[in-house]
Parts: structure tokens; C-alpha cells; sequence
């Protein structure tokens, strides 16, 4: 699998340099097609530009009219109080005065029982010349009309009211509704009345059928009225016109930008590639050791290899930083190989031959699915003091098996050598425990997410419980991992957990110190011995 995804690779690369000419002039049209695509959408930002115009236009005009009129029958009651309706000179002066300090009405018309009508504003109108509709009654007293003249476009609200004395109409100024019209281009935006419980609008601001179907905003009114705005279908092309090159260079620049970050992280990736390889041929990657305590005889069971790059002018390397990224690429084969060798090496110089000590090594499981593989990393043992009997194999659970049933004839025959499988991360991973079975597993270790919760209440102890007591049923050997407390300890030594890894034992140490380390164990376990 690895030599065909080698393969792949190296297919890529050549098809690559071969055609890189015609894939920027590919890209290059990529990144018109998109800019070109987003000038489709221009009908749609025009809407929204001119709908949140006319919002902001109509709110602010809206509260100026509240602020100045508000409530009718408030405003009219209030009005109504400043006439004796006797339509004397002073009243006429009244009239005059109240009208020209409130912009927003057209004229106040005082008419008391029994006498002649006075206005604030004498025009000679006809009344044939006046269509009058009445909108709604606000209790006894008052009313709202809607009344035109019958050659012009504006409606005009009138607020009837009638009290003791006689009757007061009040004619609004269509403010609101002439501002909008002309405020974009003549004629632009048709403003409508209605009541809010009905759909029928009965003032109109010009010929609904030359404007959009739908309001492209609307706003309630006091007194149970709303105000809609239409436009007509030109002011929308004509900002969707202006909106086509903005949005077809900004569409570019997207396409231009997720080119250019994917390039960057495949560059980045085919860097990491390189710098890998790099590090594997100068063999900048080495192990470190944690060590595996028997707490039972105080004795070193043995040891886990874990990988480190050490590179030169980087210093230290996590494992997190490279380790998901061999395991993909393949190159996780050479790595644990060269793993392999300075383990061999550096294990030999402080005789773990001459004892029964295991060292365990953590795979990937496409490694277990491949004998070739397997038998490669076995040979570096047949030159060495250290026999293969002292190998155990982790199966690491980032990723799934493919396919069990070699994998299964593949640890059969590593078995047959001498050499123990353990599941690592017990059941956090793809297979679980579905793997000790499938692939006859007799150890498993229990991971560090279910030992840290000893002491608390988190469901997870429970879980560990339950591994603890399946482990014991099957008869497997169990190591707990990540063990940083004497209280873990105990806990686990209490449930013949026994075998423990973790920093309360031992950080990951590099041969040097790896080296006093069991220079130390053995002395503390002479004088126990003593």
C-alpha cells in the first residue's frame, strides 16, 4: 500500500511539472469564472443596498413624524384646546401660527356650529376637485380620511374631530411619502398606506403597477397604520450595473486568496515531506524511553520507545508536530526503523539482554497489515545481542485497520517468533475492544483519559472499572498509562493493576538519562534485596 501511495505520489509530481503552464492558464480562468459568477449576484446586492437605504431613510423620517404628530386622537385632543371656535381674528391668528410652527401640517380648518368654516391657509378649491375617502374612526369624536385633489398624485390625511363647540379637521403633510419619491431619482420609490390588519392599500403615491411587486420595506405607523415602499425595477438594475465590477473583483480576490492558501498548504505540506526525509536520512529522529514499573516487585518491567526528532538548529521537535503526518505519508516505516536501531544500540550498552525486560514499540496498523514490512523491522535484531522475544508491538488506534484478516495472519506469525501484541489507547480509538478479539490480543493498556479520573466522580472511573474487570475476566495483561500520583497508583495496585507507565514513575528520557535511570533501579532493588 505504501509503494502504490509512493507511486501516486511520484505521478503527481511529474504531471505537475509537465502541464504547470496550462493549470495557471487553467486557474486563471478558474478565477474569472468565479468573479464572473458573483456578478450574478448582483440583483440581489442591489436590493439589499437600496432596502437598507430606504430603511434609514424612512426610520429617521418616521420618528421625526411620531415626534411631531404621534398619536392622533392625543394630538388633536391636545390641539382642539388652544380654540374657543368663535373664528374671530385672534383664532384666524391662532390658526396661522399653530400651522406654520409644525411643518408637518398642511392647514387646520376650524368650523363652529351654526357659522362659517376658518383656515389657516385660504386656497380656492372646488369641492367636486376633492375626493375624500374616510379610513377609520378613533371612537366617538374622531376620525382619519384620506382626500385628493383629482389631478395630482398626493394623498392627503385629514384628522376629523368634533367636540362641543363644533369641528376641527387637521390636513397632514405627506412628508414621508414625498421625501421618498424623488430622494434616488424621480419617481423612484412608491410609498403606500394601509391599515396594519389589511392587505388593501388605499393610498397610493403613483401607479403600483410600474413598481415591484413586493414592499422592499416596510414600517408601522401609530394609529394601526403602515407605511410600505416599493421601487420601481430600474433603480434595481441600474445600482446592480454599478455593483457588477465590485463584485467581479471580489470574486477573483476569493478565488485569487483559496488558490493562493491552498497552494500554501500544499507547499507547506510537500516542505514538511522534505524536511522529514531530511531528517530521516541525517537520522535526526531518536527514541526516548518512559519507563514501565512492576509496582508489586518494585522491579522495571521495561520500556516504551517513543519517537523525538531532534533537529539541528530547532532543537527538540514534538512528536505532535510530525507523528500524524508520517503515520499518513508512509514515512512513519523508516522512521521506526531508525527507531529500532538506536533502540538496539542503546539498550545494548546497558545489557538489557541479560535480562527479561521488554521494549515496546508503537506501530501504526497498516504496518501490521504488510509481513514484508514486519520482517524488515525484525532483521535488525539478527545482529544484536537483544532478542526479538523482548519485543512487544503497540497498536496505536489513530488509525483503522483495512484489513483484519491479514493483519490477524501477520500478529500470528509475529506471535510465533516470541513477540507480544499489545492494544494501546485502549478504547479510545477505531477498533477497541472489538480488536482483542478479531486479533487475539492477550495485553492491552489502559490510557491515560480513564487513570486521571482516580479520586474524582467524572463517569470515565466508572468506565475504568469496567476495562479493569474485562481485562481480568480474559486473563490479559494490563499496563495503566499516565500514571502522576501515588493515589492512581495505589488505586490501580488495589485492582492488581500492576504494571504502571506514567511521569509518577518517570518522564521520557533519552539514552543518557535513560541510562542512570536503570542504573538507580537496580541499586534501590539490591538494597531491598540486602
Amino acid at each position: 500500500m505504501f509503494k502504490r501511495d509512493k507511486f501516486t505520489k511520484n505521478i503527481n509530481d511529474i504531471l505537475l511539472m509537465r502541464f504547470s503552464g496550462q493549470i495557471g492558464i487553467g486557474l486563471m480562468f478558474f478565477i474569472i469564472l468565479v468573479g464572473f459568477g458573483y456578478t450574478t449576484m448582483a440583483p440581489y446586492f442591489a436590493v439589499k443596498q437600496i432596502s437598507s437605504k430606504i430603511q434609514v431613510d424612512t426610520d429617521e423620517l418616521v420618528q421625526t413624524y411620531i415626534k411631531n404628530i404621534g398619536d392622533y386622537q392625543v394630538f388633536i385632543n391636545n390641539l382642539s384646546r388652544n380654540f374657543d371656535f368663535t373664528c374671530s381674528e385672534k383664532e384666524h391668528t391662532q390658526l396661522s401660527r399653530i400651522a406654520y410652527s409644525n411643518y408637518l401640517i398642511r392647514k387646520i380648518s376650524l368650523t363652529p356650529y351654526g357659522q362659517n368654516t376658518c383656515s389657516s391657509y385660504s386656497e380656492q378649491t372646488h369641492t367636486h376637485d376633492i375626493n375624500s375617502t374616510k379610513i377609520s374612526n378613533y371612537g366617538e369624536n374622531m376620525s382619519l380620511w384620506l382626500s385628493s385633489k383629482t389631478d395630482s398624485l398626493q394623498r392627503i390625511f385629514e384628522v376629523h374631530w368634533k367636540g362641543d363647540k363644533g369641528e376641527l379637521i387637521v390636513s397632514l403633510e405627506p412628508i414621508v411619502e414625498e421625501i421618498l419619491r424623488n430622494k434616488y431619482c424621480d419617481d423612484c420609490v412608491l410609498t403606500s398606506v394601509s391599515m396594519n390588519e389589511e392587505v388593501e392599500n388605499f393610498s397610493w403615491q403613483g401607479d403600483i403597477k410600474l413598481y415591484s411587486k413586493e414592499p422592499i420595506y416596510y414600517v408601522s405607523l401609530p394609529n394601526g397604520l403602515r407605511l410600505s415602499s416599493y421601487i420601481k425595477p430600474e433603480i434595481i438594475d441600474k445600482t446592480a450595473q454599478e455593483l457588477r465590477m465590485p463584485l467581479f473583483l471580489i470574486g477573483c480576490s476569493i478565488a485569487a486568496f483559496l488558490i493562493l492558501l491552498r497552494r500554501s498548504l500544499i507547499r507547506r505540506r510537500l516542505s514538511l515531506h522534505a524536511l522529514v526525509q531530511r531528517g530521516i536520512t541525517k537520522r535526526e529522529f531518536i527514541p526516548y524511553y518512559q519507563p514501565i514499573v512492576n509496582v508489586k516487585t518494585n522491579e522495571l518491567y521495561g520500556c516504551e520507545v517513543l519517537a523525538r526528532w531532534k533537529k539541528k538548529g530547532a532543537g527538540l521537535i514534538s512528536p505532535m508536530e510530525f507523528i500524524p503526518y508520517v503515520e499518513k505519508s508512509g514515512q512513519i516505516i523508516p522512521i521506526t526503523n531508525l527507531l529500532i536501531e538506536k533502540t538496539i544500540k542503546d539498550l545494548s550498552i546497558i545489557n538489557w539482554q541479560l535480562t527479561n525486560r521488554v521494549i515496546s514499540i508503537n506501530l501504526v496498523p497498516q504496518q501490521l497489515e504488510n509481513l514484508e514490512l514486519m520482517n524488515s523491522s525484525l532483521q535488525l535484531f539478527s545482529k544484536s545481542k537483544i532478542s526479538v522475544k523482548q519485543v512487544a508491538f503497540e497498536i496505536t488506534e489513530r488509525k483503522q485497520f483495512e484489513n483484519l484478516a491479514i493483519a490477524s495472519e501477520v500478529i500470528a506469525y509475529l506471535k510465533s517468533q516470541g513477540i507480544d501484541i499489545k492494544l494501546d489507547d485502549a478504547g479510545t480509538g477505531y477498533g477497541g475492544f472489538s480488536y482483542i478479539q478479531e486479533l487475539n490480543l492477550r495485553s492491552l493498556k489502559i490510557d491515560k483519559m480513564f487513570v486521571e479520573n482516580i479520586g474524582t466522580t467524572d463517569i470515565k472511573l466508572s468506565l475504568l472499572d469496567s476495562i479493569i474487570a474485562f481485562g481480568k475476566q480474559a486473563g490479559m495483561e494490563m499496563i495503566a498509562e499516565g500514571v502522576e500520583t501515588k493515589e492512581q497508583s495505589l488505586y490501580l495496585l488495589e485492582r492488581d493493576v500492576y504494571l504502571q507507565q506514567g511521569y509518577y514513575f518517570g518522564m521520557p528520557m533519552d539514552a543518557e538519562e535513560f541510562s542512570s535511570y536503570n542504573q538507580e533501579i537496580q541499586k534501590r532493588h539490591s538494597i531491598i534485596l540486602g
